[in-house]
């Protein structure tokens, strides 16, 4: 299917805050995208969405697959189809824009990105699950396992979202790893690149859809410097 609209489950301000509560369902979300980035409920862990399926890695680096009924507090998702595609080596994650931004003018839309290949380097960040009364997600990002990745193979997938609309959306690449084998991943601080393939489709829109629930309904999104909580939860 082919979609210039990235989905987008919730919004920043409210996972800023806290709201880690599961409120979308793989079966409504996968309506939207089978392709794209989120976190599980509680914050769980990192999710990431490839080839029509929707995996969970969790906070000790388990992976499993969601089932349709899992739900999400937060996602962004779209149909893939790769305007381009072209070979890339030995770059990390700063490099990223000027390497897409030489095949097109990406300051002002958006794009989802796709690098698969062998990696030297992946540091990578998964959430861990969260009790209630829940933390804000800075607060909640102290319990985190990071880990670093060497000489492994397997595909980048995530957004890149312009300085414009930083709050909506992440500015700059978020993005999240997962390795061939399926057996380890989550979001990505930075990577270096040993070779690859990078698939990219820019995207004109995006929709924002909003929960339902009380716990949404009722929440202080007020965050204080939502600028810089966003960055520093990215890394």
């Amino acid at each position: 299917m082919k979609s210039l609209i990235i989905n987008q489950y919730s919004t920043m301000h409210a996972l800023m805050s806290g709201v880690f509560d599961g409120m979308f369902a793989i079966a409504e979300i996968s309506q939207g995208g089978s392709f794209g980035i989120g976190c599980s409920h509680a914050l769980a862990g990192e999710m990431i969405a490839l080839d029509d399926t929707f995996f969970e890695i969790q906070g000790a680096g388990n992976v499993r697959r969601f089932s349709e009924y899992d739900q999400l507090p937060f996602a962004q998702l779209t149909y893939f189809n790769p305007s381009e595609q072209f070979p890339v080596s030995d770059i990390s994650k700063k490099d990223l824009y000027s390497e897409l931004s030489a095949q097109v003018n990406i300051d002002n839309i958006f794009a989802a990105v796709k690098i698969e290949g062998i990696f030297k380097k992946v540091w990578l960040r998964r959430t861990n699950y969260q009790k209630k009364p829940y933390k804000t997600f800075i607060e909640a990002i102290v319990e985190q396992s990071e880990e670093t990745l060497h000489n492994v193979s397997g595909v980048l997938v995530g957004f890149w979202t312009p300085d414009i609309f930083h709050g909506i959306s992440v500015a700059g690449f978020h993005i999240h790893f997962i390795d061939d084998e399926r057996k380890n991943g989550g979001h990505v601080f930075d990577f270096e690149l040993k070779n690859g393939l990078l698939s990219y489709e820019p995207k004109q829109n995006i929709k924002i859809h909003l929960p339902e629930n009380s716990e949404y309904i009722n929440a202080d999104l007020t965050v204080d410097d939502l600028d810089n909580a966003i960055r520093k939860a990215e890394g």
